[in-house]
């Protein structure tokens, strides 16, 4: 049964949302933009990950900070900070300046995030903490399905500096979200168990963590378009209509994040129901599977179908993993980010260096299968029963 999530959720998670608008937009439209304002292509790439690579150190910083300044102070200045970088990418053209922009945004991000997650965890019951993680990630992912599809919208009226204008002033709407979070002292979990950390069980969270990383955000999102485009050429037949590959890939990732916003805090209370030790090896298994059948298949219907459950077990493995994380502590929290984050930054160089090799998109889904076997055995050892 799903119950009412907390002030303190509903407060950061829409405060998070905010803060999302410009960076999404920014993964959506500079792809599209960056030849007008001067940019080469890798320096594109640089930029989209830039983000993700500086995190592995700041989510560290942030950590650390949490424990000696008050939280609200810092949340409110990462969310003033964040919301001027989208003004920076809206009026600021050299590359320097927005790979400088780029490692705030992940410093800001790291903070935001660190944050948010404590808090929901110092304010919800231990038992209905996969519930309530899903609720926080359900809310804050309305901002990654606006700044994607309402930045695309936006793009084709007013233009990319314009949108990214507006964005970084709807972002400042954060501030007193987060003012109003409760968040007025230190949030930090006890660290209930020292010894965790040098337990193999451990180890074993921050396997799965990278492999969840590295499979959802990395692999597939980052290869899905060429995919799509390699199986069915430049134009589908779509329920009676025919559409640009990019708009059913626009469609096919736009999906992810509402099945996030829809389906996250379900996700978590199901699991809370059932145990993390028997939820994770479900999702797991089930999303190994669809990955080998979606190599299989070449069926377009069954694609769609595919990547919708793929979705369902990482959202559900995401919610009850970031929940476990956070009930083990702050620095548990912090190193498992910082695994998610290293493979959803290692994933597409994975994905890309796979294809040069082998000569075949589709083997992503081979290597996603693997890495998503790994997360199941690192699951297995993390999550059962006490010894």
């Amino acid at each position: 049964m799903l119950r009412r999530p907390s002030r303190t959720t509903v407060f950061t998670a829409t405060a998070t949302a905010l803060s999302l608008l410009g960076d999404q937009a920014l993964y959506a439209l500079l792809p599209l933009y960056f030849q007008e304002i001067g940019l080469l292509p890798i320096q594109v790439g640089i930029l989209l990950s830039a983000n993700r690579w500086v995190r592995l150190l700041t989510n560290h910083l942030a950590e650390k900070l949490v424990e000696r300044f008050p939280v609200n102070l810092m949340l409110v200045l990462s969310l003033t900070l964040g919301a001027l970088l989208s003004l920076a990418y809206a009026y600021f053209s050299s590359f320097l300046v927005l790979l400088v922009a780029r490692c705030l945004w992940g410093l800001c991000w790291s903070f935001i995030r660190h944050i948010s997650v404590m808090g929901v965890a110092s304010s919800t019951e231990s038992q209905n903490l996969g519930q309530m993680m899903g609720f926080y990630n359900g809310i804050s992912h309305i901002g990654n399905i606006l700044g994607i599809i309402l930045g695309g919208i936006l793009f084709d009226q007013i233009g990319f500096s314009t949108t990214l204008a507006l964005f970084g002033v709807i972002s400042f709407l954060a501030v007193p979200f987060a003012i109003q979070s409760g968040l007025h002292t230190s949030n930090n979990i006890t660290n209930q168990q020292q010894n965790y950390k040098s337990t193999k069980r451990y180890t074993a969270l921050l396997f799965c963590g990278f492999c969840i990383g590295s499979v959802g955000p990395g692999l597939i999102m980052s290869t899905l378009g060429f995919i799509l485009l390699s199986r069915y050429g430049t134009e589908v037949n779509l329920i009676g209509f025919v559409v640009g590959i990019a708009t059913l890939n626009g469609l096919l990732l736009g999906c992810r994040w509402v099945l996030d916003t829809l389906g996250a805090p379900f996700c978590g209370a199901v699991i809370d129901r059932i145990g993390i030790h028997l939820g994770a090896q479900i999702c797991f298994i089930v999303g190994l599977i669809v990955m080998l059948l979606l190599n299989l298949s070449e069926s377009l219907a069954g694609l769609t179908l595919g990547m919708i459950i793929f979705f369902i077990c990482g959202i559900a493995l995401y919610s009850a993993l970031s929940a476990e994380a956070s009930r083990l502590g702050a620095q548990v929290f912090a190193r498992y980010a910082s695994a998610c984050d290293l493979g959803a930054a290692f994933g597409p160089v994975i994905g890309w260096g796979a294809y040069e090799l082998v000569g075949t998109p589709n083997f992503v889904f081979i290597l996603g299968a693997g890495l998503y076997a790994i997360g199941m055995f690192s699951a297995f050892s993390a999550f059962r029963q006490h010894e």
